[in-house]
């Protein structure tokens, strides 16, 4: 079967476009469920297209509105995970793999105390690591922004955020800016600007300075 949806993906990434385009319209409570439901129904015949239906329903390849809005409010952890998944997973068998990881992520981070979980996480817990089902995560939730920039701090869990996802937060996790503005500074791009400033004046014999940090940070942003 999905050999044959391969065969014939234009048509059916068409099909899907024009779904997309329909839910262009929709209050944005709608519309970010339907887009990753999309997705997800997309993935099972082999389609890859999310940067096409983020320009198609947004107006924006990067789908910036629909990672601010999913990461707006506290969300199911297992809600998030799947989210997370239908964007990491390059097949329909890898979907199940990567949300599995996900919630196992998750586990550990409550296991060692985050404070970015809403309610009891009882449930989250107890979920072992040869488990497959996660029936009982339906209460358990997280602030999700907290929760994605905590994978994204640990080198063995940064993978579990989808390239989108990635590059939201890291452009400050707002809309696009109007020209001419300046683009806001998340931390992990400053530190990376930190590091790079200073082993560009080791390489070049100097001493870092705070003075000339702040005098090459401003000229960057600006």
């Amino acid at each position: 079967m999905i050999e044959n949806a391969q065969s014939n993906e234009p048509a059916l990434k068409q099909q899907f476009l024009v779904r997309a385009k329909a839910m262009s319209e929709l209050p944005e409570v709608f519309r970010c469920q339907q887009v990753t439901q999309l997705l997800c129904e997309m993935l099972a015949l082999g389609v890859r297209a999310e940067a096409e239906i983020f320009q198609t329903v947004y107006g924006d390849p990067g789908g910036r509105e629909y990672w601010g809005a999913h990461l707006s409010e506290p969300i199911g952890v297992y809600t998030l995970a799947h989210i997370l998944s239908v964007h990491l997973a390059e097949s329909a068998q890898h979907l199940e793999l990567a949300r599995i990881a996900i919630v196992r992520a998750f586990r550990d981070a409550a296991a060692a105390g985050e404070d970015w979980f809403v309610g009891n996480t009882s449930p989250l817990l107890a979920v072992e690591d040869g488990q497959t089902k996660f029936e009982g995560l339906g209460k358990v939730k997280v602030h999700p922004r907290a929760a994605v920039e905590w994978l994204l701090s640990k080198p063995k869990r940064e993978h579990l955020v989808p390239e989108s996802l990635r590059i939201f937060l890291e452009s400050g996790g707002e809309p696009a800016n109007t020209k001419g503005s300046a683009r806001p500074l998340s931390k992990r791009m400053i530190e990376r600007f930190v590091t790079n400033y200073i082993k560009d004046e080791i390489a070049a014999g100097r001493r870092p300075r705070l003075k000339s940090l702040e005098a090459a940070a401003k000229k960057a942003h600006m």
